[in-house]
Order: C-alpha cells, then sequence, then structure tokens
C-alpha cells in the first residue's frame, strides 16, 4: 500500500535526545545536594549533635531511624574512661529511649522507660519493696556492656527521693537517695 509506512525492524529506535539527557542528569544531580543539605540542616537544629563525631553521629541517627524515634538532644557523657555521645529518643505513643555510642559510633549503652507489669517478677516485687511509703514514678531497663539492670524512682511529697539499681534478679545494685536528676512531680 503506498502512503502508509510499516516501522522497519533492523532499524534501532533513537535514544533520548542529549540535551534532554543532561536536564535530567542535571535535576538528579540537584535533588542529591538539596537531599545532604537538608539532611545536615536537621542535624544543626538537634542540640549537641553537633559536638558527635560523624561516625557517632551516623550511629545515633542510624539507631533513631531504626526505632522509628527521632533525636530530641545529645550530650556528651563519660561512662567509666569512655566517652559517649547520648541521644534522648522520642516518637509518639512509644517510652522514651536513650543511647549511647562511642566516639567510633558502636553502641555502649541503652535505657529505655519501661511500664512496672513488663519488668523481670523478681524485680518488679523488689521495687514495690523499697517503695517504703513512696511512690513510684518509674522504671529504666538499662543495657550496658552486656548487662542489664533496672532503675526505678521514688517521689515522697512531690520530690524525687531516691533512685534505686536492681540486677534482673531483683537484688539490689545501688541506691542514691535525694535523686536531683530524677523527675519531679
Amino acid at each position: 500500500m503506498r502512503g502508509v509506512r510499516e516501522p522497519q525492524k533492523d532499524k534501532p529506535q533513537p535514544s533520548t535526545p542529549p540535551m534532554k539527557l543532561k536536564a535530567i542528569t542535571s535535576l538528579f544531580a540537584a535533588l542529591c545536594v538539596l537531599l545532604v543539605t537538608t539532611a545536615g540542616a536537621d542535624d544543626a537544629k538537634i542540640p549537641g549533635m553537633k559536638k558527635a563525631p560523624a561516625a557517632a553521629a551516623e550511629a545515633l541517627k542510624k539507631y533513631a531511624a531504626d526505632a522509628g524515634m527521632k533525636i530530641k538532644k545529645v550530650a556528651v557523657e563519660e561512662h567509666g574512661k569512655v566517652t559517649v555521645y547520648e541521644a534522648e529518643l522520642k516518637a509518639p505513643g512509644k517510652a522514651d529511649r536513650e543511647v549511647a555510642v562511642t566516639a567510633d559510633g558502636k553502641v555502649k549503652g541503652e535505657e529505655e522507660t519501661i511500664p512496672l507489669d513488663k519488668v523481670p517478677e523478681a524485680v518488679r516485687r523488689a521495687i514495690e519493696a523499697n517503695a517504703k511509703g513512696a511512690k513510684f514514678e518509674r522504671v529504666q531497663r538499662i543495657k550496658e556492656d552486656g548487662e542489664t539492670v533496672y532503675k526505678a524512682e521514688y517521689v515522697l511529697k512531690g520530690k524525687a527521693t531516691e533512685v534505686v539499681f536492681f540486677t534482673r534478679t531483683g537484688r539490689l545494685s545501688l541506691r542514691r537517695s535525694n535523686a536531683p536528676h530524677a523527675r519531679q512531680e
């Protein structure tokens, strides 16, 4: 038939024009720069994050992302003779959590606020027995260097009175009276 062209099967189809390819490449590069810049800007908004070395900052961000939480602030602390970078993590509907990493990004310790009914039975009984008229405020599970302890905070007449640490078996590990860093009602 005349006037109707049939496509040639052996002839390669035209590729993306060079100008269009350059525009796509430029757009992709601009998006990458924007993402990197935005990530850096978010770090600047987190109090204390600038003090953390790059490996520690990356480890904290990964831990928070994996937990589905946001970093609220970062503090530099000493755990024994080791300097750690400790982040407070929060998320709606989740228990508060803290994670401490070393300068090279290794997790040194984790703390998580948990309900009393989620601690081992021996620990729960020890926490209740140590209340001595004070109101139990909160308990945290602390994992550090392969060991787990439970930290109980008590309030008496609106003032923090004690912070007590227990092992998994409910054995008293450490007691601090009039703990100034415990939350007050």
